[in-house]
């Protein structure tokens, strides 16, 4: 009987110890701001997460007034339980009343809900609801449907002056906002890397059913399947005027466009827009104008159609427009594509800039995704993994690359930091790859980005035959005639993951076959030069 007591507060004090453990995880402190009483007249003033929290933790709020008057550090939010961050307003409930962030950064913030729409700083804002001067810098999101940095499905509301960065996943997923319906965004940014499936934009997924978006621009890349868009992914019966993106835009199926990749209804506007051909890789949209590099930085492409830089525009140092009430800080370095592929057992890394001052050199970093671990600020422990030099101030693109070789299979992430002669630095968008060990498929996947101009990348898998280790393969590409226009592989490789690039300078625009063959094994992938 005393063995079996024992037994049994032995077991109690086990869950007693696991409770207060779950306590201290999942412990996410509301406090009530010092001052304001949330009315238009005297709005709650904003300090600290715990603050945002208490917005958050209770929907009678949601219809309140707030102001945030200091930088605020949300990196705790990694931490939490339940998939970090608490969105302001979700179905059914909304946000209804007025954020002005009075251009203060919230910083770091991060879900993980790769199971629920609706996520973002905000969830659902609705009825006439204002959102204003709020910076998001390194936002780390992940959800379902409707997912952007500062909302996921904004309805009926009005978005000024606000900006985004890092990286968001889902589907109709937007840098800033993920479904923009029937609302006004005016005077907005983001540079965040933006993924999932459909409708894909580097501002906004979706803008949908009179939806306006004016004086506002995209900076980030975005990737998916379907409905892929540098600034906004599908279009519907909306308008869109003086705006513009650069983004690299990679499609894995269909419905891409270098500014806009989707129009649903035919009664959608495009007024004087603008997006880069060469740092998207696109030549098409299903809107807008598209510019060179050289034209998207000359001032007299945006005058001309009316642009106003009185007032809203301005441009410096022969870069891209920038807004005058929200600008977005001239970079040491403009980074234009940043790629990350299997070759054999190891991942190859290509980066491409634009433009460069005083740049000493690049320290790549990499993060082992299924075994990531917070350190004690709650940031990501990443480890260095090498250098590659940099090349001073040059206004001449270019490119970059690097070899992370002997990686077991699993997930992996790197960033670069990229760092100035006098020491100062700062970081890329991080960029994701799989090693999954040795293919049990013979496979020519898609090449990226598709179309292209004037390089392309081309993964492919090779399995072992006849229990042979070594397998002979071609990887040849062929104008639409059948005409042979380059050998890519001719070689016996090891069975395993390879990725190979084509570069088609010396060709002219139109399509073209990558034809894999092993053995009695053939595949054929279709691509396009849009030069």
């Amino acid at each position: 009987m005393a063995r079996k007591d024992n037994a049994v507060k032995s077991l109690n004090i086990t869950v007693i110890v696991m409770l207060l453990v779950s306590t201290i995880l999942t412990a996410q402190t509301a406090t009530v701001p010092d001052s304001g009483d949330g009315t238009s007249g005297n709005p709650y003033h904003i300090a600290t997460l715990e603050n945002l929290y208490w917005i958050a933790a209770d929907n009678t709020r949601w219809n309140k007034y707030y102001i945030q008057t200091t930088n605020i550090n949300a990196s705790e939010t990694h931490s939490w339980s339940g998939g970090g961050w608490v969105t302001i307003g979700n179905s059914p409930s909304w946000f209804t009343g007025s954020y002005n962030g009075q251009k203060y950064i919230i910083d770091s913030l991060y879900i993980s809900r790769s199971g629920n729409g609706i996520q973002g700083f905000f969830g659902y804002v609705a009825n006439s609801a204002t959102i204003s001067n709020v910076y998001l810098s390194n936002v780390n999101f992940t959800g379902g449907e409707k997912v952007g940095a500062l909302v996921g499905w904004n309805r009926g509301s009005t978005i000024t002056d606000c900006f985004s960065s890092g990286s968001i996943n889902g589907s109709q997923a937007g840098g800033l906002i993920g479904v923009n319906e029937n609302s006004t965004v005016e005077r907005c940014y983001s540079t965040c890397t933006v993924s999932g499936y459909s409708y894909i934009g580097g501002l906004i997924g979706w803008n949908v059913s009179g939806g306006t978006v004016s004086n506002s621009y995209g900076r980030g890349n975005v990737s998916g399947s379907e409905y892929i868009g540098g600034l906004i992914g599908s279009h519907d019966g909306s308008t869109i005027s003086y705006c513009y993106s650069t983004g690299h835009v990679t499609v894995n199926y269909f419905g891409g466009g270098g500014l806009i990749a989707f129009n649903s209804s035919g009664n959608e506007t495009v007024v004087n827009c603008f997006w880069d051909t060469q740092t998207s890789a696109f030549g098409t949209s299903a809107g807008g104008t598209g510019k060179t590099t050289a034209e998207m930085k000359t001032e007299s492409t945006y005058t001309n159609p009316g642009w106003n830089f009185t007032t809203i525009w301005e441009m410096l140092d022969s870069n891209y427009p920038r807004l005058q009430s929200n600008p977005e800080e001239a970079l040491p370095i403009e980074l234009i594509s940043f790629h990350a592929s299997i070759v054999n057992s190891g991942i190859a890394l290509q980066w491409q800039t634009a433009t460069e001052v005083n740049n000493y050199g690049f320290e790549v970093e990499r993060c082992a995704v299924d075994d990531r671990h917070l350190q004690g600020d709650g940031h990501l422990a990443w480890m260095k993994t090498g250098f590659v030099e940099g090349s001073g101030t040059t206004n001449s693109a270019k490119q970059y690359s690097f070899t992370d070789k002997n990686l077991s299979a699993g997930k992996y992430s790197y960033r670069l930091k990229q760092i100035d002669r006098d020491g100062k630095f700062s970081y890329s968008q991080s960029v994701e790859v799989t090693i999954s060990g040795v293919p049990k498929e013979f496979a020519l996947e898609q090449n990226y980005p598709n179309p292209f101009n004037p390089t392309t990348t081309i993964e492919y898998n090779l399995v072992k035959v006849h229990n042979l280790d070594k397998v002979p393969v071609t990887l040849k590409i062929y104008d639409a005639i059948g005409r042979e226009v380059a050998t890519l592989v001719n070689e016996v490789k090891e069975a395993g993951s390879y990725s190979a690039t084509f570069n088609a300078s010396e060709l002219s625009s139109g399509m073209y076959f990558a034809r894999m063959q092993s053995g009695d094994k053939v595949q054929l992938k279709k691509m396009i030069l849009m030069k």
